[in-house]
């Protein structure tokens, strides 16, 4: 969530046998990555969120915004399995406490944990994943939805705060993590994006690339609408730069949880494009103007609309998004909303 906004666009994903799942149509415009506000909650290190963690067999899962003492909380865990995991499953977690972030990402090294991504892991989050002895992506969800973001330290307004990322000693403490693979200019570089919304973006390189590059540097004044995939392209993989020590694809061991996550979604409609604002039925353009926040927010997302275009809701960054943003549509309207978007696609009926 505390990213850059992105979309795949003209993408080509293979699966491990190399078979072609197909190339995403200019339709696919969106963006994936949370909104400011995220970015400087989480940023801010409050306790109001807590990490959630839960004991999958070998795995533990952790989800959601790093706060203080989620380290303390996680080696009470670690103590309680008596030596019984292997891995740590980061999911979707915008990133936050920067000191935590650290912290877990020495403890994950110390006790020779491995580490593997399920959905985004940023900021903080991304020094947690470099923490583990062996790196991996996970299949858990679709290859777009996979990636590890890395950026620098910022202050509650988003602002690069300089001396934070030398005190803390952010360009060697990833140069050491990466196991002496990453690139010392190009740390450089992306420690130092001026904005906190700005990140370099780390894909699976045989599941989601475009033109054969996986790995996407955004400075965060990039037009709301573009993708990831139209930021500057890195022509060295997650691999090359030890963000990953391996191209092996993990699956997290709560897969019933990670099924409901993906049920079933509508399907493109065919009504309008996803970026063609003047179509969405709202009342006002004031609305309007909110879609195009919608446009600008995280994977997976949902927006839903009233029947009568004077009220709407949205909801993103959680798999949950289109149950939530119905449900507070319907509580705005006292109506029965009707989806209109989901993900990348439009999904309200051509003949509503």
């Amino acid at each position: 969530m505390c990213a850059r906004s992105w979309a795949p666009q003209n993408v080509l994903s293979t699966s491990s046998g190399g078979a072609q799942l197909g190339n995403f149509h200019a339709r696919h415009r969106a963006v994936l990555g949370a909104a400011a506000a995220c970015v400087i909650a989480v940023m801010a290190g409050t306790d109001a969120a807590a990490m959630h963690m839960q004991v999958a067999g070998d795995q533990i899962v952790l989800s959601g915004p790093v706060n203080p003492r989620d380290d303390d909380r996680l080696k009470m865990l670690l103590d309680e399995q008596r030596g019984k995991i292997t891995t740590i499953i980061l999911r979707d977690s915008p990133g936050g406490n920067v000191p935590t972030g650290y912290r877990m990402g020495e403890l994950f090294r110390a006790k020779g944990l491995q580490t593997a991504v399920s959905g985004h892991c940023y900021s903080s989050c991304s020094r947690m994943f470099l923490g583990g002895k062996k790196r991996y992506f996970t299949n858990d969800f679709p290859p777009e939805y996979t990636h590890v973001g890395f950026h620098g330290h910022y202050d509650k307004q988003g602002h690069l705060l300089s001396k934070d990322v030398l005190s803390f000693g952010l360009k060697n403490w990833i140069i050491k993590y990466s196991d002496g693979k990453a690139d010392a200019a190009l740390v450089d570089r992306w420690i130092n994006i001026p904005v906190h919304i700005g990140m370099i973006h780390f894909y699976h390189p045989d599941l989601l690339n475009r033109d054969g590059v996986s790995t996407f540097m955004c400075q965060g004044t990039e037009p709301m609408a573009q993708s990831v995939l139209g930021c500057e392209p890195i022509r060295k993989s997650a691999l090359d730069l030890g963000i990953v020590t391996s191209l092996a694809v993990m699956k997290g061991n709560d897969q019933s949880e990670v099924r409901a996550m993906l049920a079933a979604r509508p399907k493109a409609s065919g009504y309008a494009a996803i970026d063609d604002i003047g179509k969405v039925p709202l009342a006002n353009d004031n609305s309007r103007q909110e879609y195009q926040r919608f446009l600008a927010a995280a994977l997976p997302r949902a927006m839903a609309l009233s029947p009568d275009g004077k009220h709407w809701a949205w909801n993103a960054g959680k798999l949950d998004a289109v149950t939530q943003a119905l449900a507070r549509c319907a509580q705005r309207s006292s109506q029965t909303c009707k989806l209109y978007a989901v993900d990348v696609d439009v999904v309200w009926p051509a003949d509503p």
